[in-house]
C-alpha cells in the first residue's frame, strides 16, 4: 500500500529532511505503541480514540508540504471532540487546545526522529497555529532552548491571550530557566467565584467577572433548567474548591490583573462574615445569590471596534429566540433575587440588542427590589428618545458607563468604527445633564489602552471631568482572536517589548492616576513599583 504513495513521499523529501521522509515510509503504529503514546489522554471511549489516532497518523503519512500540515492540525481537531481530557484535567477552557497539542505531538513523534523539523514545517504553512507553536515550544524546552521556547510561546499568546495551555508552558519554561514567574497563591483568597456570575458568547457562563481570567465554563443559560444549576454546578464548585485550597488551578496567571499585580488578599485578612464562612467551612456550594450578574452573551453591536471584532455582529432570529427562552427560565428569575448589580453588557451594545432591550424593559423596582443596573454602552444610540422607551430604567440604574477609547474625533473614528464623534458628543451631553439632575446616580467613562490612543489618556481624563464623570476606567487591549498576531504585536503598547511601552509607563506614573475616581487596576501590573508595593485593593477585601 505504501508503494502507491512513494511519489508523494519523494516530493515531501525535497521539502523536509531525509530523516522525516524515511520515517514516513515506516509501518503504521501498533496498538501497543498507541496505548503508550496516548497514556496521558483520558476518555470513556479509549478504544475508539486509539483507532482514530491510528487512522489519523496513517492519513498524515500520505501527505506532504501544506497538505501534511493541514492533515496533522485538522485531524487533531477532528479527534478532539470534547470527550477527551489530558490526565489530571477536570475542566477545559473555552479555547483549550491541550488535547490537540498532545495528538499532534504523538503523530510527529511517530512520523520522524526529528520532530522539531516537522513542527517547523507545519509552522511554515500555518505560522499562527497555536497548536503547532506549542508543540514546537515543548520540543525546544526538551532541548533546553528555553529563550527560544519562550519567544514561541509568547507568539501563541499574541494569537490568543486566553490560552491556558500556553500560559502553563510559559511558566514551566521560566521555572526551568531559574526565573520562576508564578505567584504563590496558597494562602490567598479571591471572592469573585463566590460572588460573581457572568455570561459569555452564546450563553456560556463563568464564575468570575471576566471570562479571560477564569476561562472555564460552569454551564450555559440556554441549556440550564435554572440559575442554580449553573451557579452551583460541578464546574462552579470545582473552581471555588481551587480557590479555597489555594491552587487557583483555573485562574489565568497572565490575564487576571489582581494575580499579575500580586494583590490578592490573604485568607486571614478577610473579615466579611459571608466570605469568612466560605473560607472557614470550605464551602463550595453557595446558597446566597450572586452579588453581580454580568450579562455579555448577546454580541449584537452597532460598532465593529478592532479591539473586539472584525465586523458588525447582529444576533439572528433563532439566537434571539434562544436568548428569550433563557431570559424567562434563568435570567429574570435570578435577577429578581439579586441584591446587587447586573452588568449589561460587555459583549455588545445593549441598545442595539433586541434581547437586552427586552430585559431592560422588564426591570422595575417592585419586582426587582434589590437590583441595580450597571449599564455599559458605546454611547452612539443613547439618545433622549431611546432613553424614553425605558420608563423604569432611571430608577433601576446604578451607573451608566460609556466606552469611548479616545479623546479626539479622528482617533475615536479609528478605534470605534463606524462610530462618529459628533453624535457621541451630543449623547454624552445628554448623559451629563441626566447626571447633574440625579436622573442617573453615576456616570462612567471607559478607555481601552492601545497604540493608537494611549497618548490621549490625560486628555481623556479631562473629557470625563468636563462631563461630570464619577469614574474613569482604563483597561489594556487583549487579543481574544480578533487580531492577527503581527497586528496585535503592533497594537499592544502594554507589552513590555513594545517600542512605545516606556512612554506608556511614564504616563501611568502621572500623579493624576492616583485620583480615587480613576481605576487602572487592569494596568497596575505594568508598574513594577505597584507590584512590589503593599497597596490594598479594597474591592478584593
Amino acid at each position: 500500500m505504501l508503494r502507491a504513495h512513494l511519489p508523494a513521499l519523494r516530493r515531501l523529501k525535497n521539502r523536509c529532511t531525509d530523516t522525516i521522509a524515511r520515517a514516513l515510509l515506516a509501518r503504521t503504529p501498533s496498538r501497543a505503541w498507541l496505548r503508550n503514546a496516548a497514556r496521558e489522554l483520558v476518555t470513556a471511549s479509549r478504544g475508539a480514540m486509539l483507532a482514530s489516532l491510528a487512522i489519523y497518523i496513517r492519513a498524515a503519512m500520505r501527505e506532504n508540504g501544506r497538505a501534511l500540515a493541514r492533515k496533522l492540525l485538522g485531524g487533531a481537531v477532528y479527534i478532539d471532540d470534547g470527550s477527551i481530557l489530558v490526565a489530571g484535567q477536570k475542566l477545559r477552557s473555552y479555547v483549550d487546545i491541550s488535547v490537540q497539542v498532545k495528538l499532534v505531538r504523538i503523530a510527529i513523534d511517530y512520523l520522524t526522529s526529528e520532530p522539531l523539523q516537522l513542527a517547523e514545517l507545519i509552522l511554515e504553512h500555518e505560522p499562527d497555529s497555536r497548536v503547532a507553536l506549542l508543540v514546537k515550544a515543548e520540543l525546544l524546552i526538551e532541548r533546553s532552548e528555553l529563550d527560544v521556547a519562550i519567544d514561541v510561546i509568547q507568539h501563541a499568546l499574541r494569537v490568543q491571550a486566553v490560552c491556558i495551555t500556553a500560559q502553563q508552558l510559559l511558566f514551566r519554561a521560566y521555572a526551568l530557566k531559574g526565573e520562576p514567574r508564578d505567584y504563590d497563591l496558597s494562602d490567598r483568597f479571591c471572592h469573585l467565584p463566590f460572588t460573581h456570575l457572568s455570561t459569555g458568547f452564546r450563553g456560556t457562563s463563568f464564575a468570575c467577572s471576566c471570562p479571560a481570567w477564569v476561562p472555564f465554563s460552569i454551564g450555559n443559560i440556554s441549556e440550564a433548567e435554572s440559575a442554580d444549576a449553573i451557579w452551583n454546578s460541578e464546574g462552579a464548585q470545582e473552581i471555588r474548591r481551587s480557590v479555597l485550597d489555594g491552587d487557583f488551578s483555573y485562574c489565568s496567571r497572565t490575564q487576571c490583573s489582581f494575580i499579575t499585580a500580586h494583590k490578592l488578599p490573604l485568607k486571614s485578612e478577610i473579615t466579611t462574615p459571608k466570605l469568612r464562612a466560605y473560607i472557614d467551612n470550605h464551602r463550595t456550594r453557595i446558597d446566597e445569590q450572586p452579588e453581580m450578574v454580568e450579562l455579555n452573551h448577546d454580541p449584537t453591536c452597532n460598532l465593529a471596534c478592532p479591539s473586539c471584532r472584525t465586523e458588525i455582529v447582529a444576533a439572528k432570529s433563532d439566537e434571539i429566540d434562544v436568548y428569550a427562552a433563557a431570559s424567562e427560565k434563568v435570567i429574570l428569575p435570578l435577577l429578581k433575587k439579586v441584591d446587587g448589580y447586573t452588568y449589561i453588557t460587555g459583549g455588545g451594545e445593549a441598545f442595539a440588542s433586541k434581547h437586552f432591550r427586552s430585559i431592560l424593559r422588564s426591570l422595575n423596582r417592585e419586582e426587582y427590589p434589590g437590583l441595580k443596573v450597571y449599564l455599559i454602552t458605546n454611547g452612539q444610540l443613547i439618545t433622549p428618545h431611546r432613553w424614553s422607551e425605558f420608563p423604569h430604567l432611571s430608577e433601576m440604574v446604578g451607573i451608566v458607563a460609556v466606552s469611548i477609547d479616545a479623546a479626539r474625533a479622528e482617533t475615536y473614528e479609528q478605534v470605534r468604527r463606524p462610530g462618529k464623534w459628533a453624535p457621541l458628543m451630543k449623547n454624552l451631553a445628554f448623559l451629563a445633564e441626566m447626571r447633574r439632575e440625579n436622573r442617573i446616580p453615576r456616570l462612567g467613562f471607559n478607555f481601552v489602552v492601545q497604540k493608537s490612543n494611549f497618548r490621549e489618556m490625560l486628555e481623556f481624563i479631562d473629557l470625563a471631568d468636563a462631563h461630570g464623570a464619577d469614574s474613569i476606567w482604563f483597561q489594556r487591549v487583549v487579543n481574544y482572536g480578533a487580531y492577527g498576531e503581527a497586528t496585535f504585536a503592533d497594537v499592544n503598547v502594554c507589552a513590555p517589548t513594545h517600542p512605545d511601552h516606556p512612554e506608556l509607563l511614564d504616563i501611568l506614573r502621572n500623579p493624576v492616576f492616583k485620583r480615587p475616581i480613576i481605576n487602572i487596576h487592569m494596568l497596575m501590573s505594568l508598574l513594577p513599583e505597584v507590584v512590589a508595593s503593599d497597596e490594598r485593593i479594597e474591592f478584593l477585601y
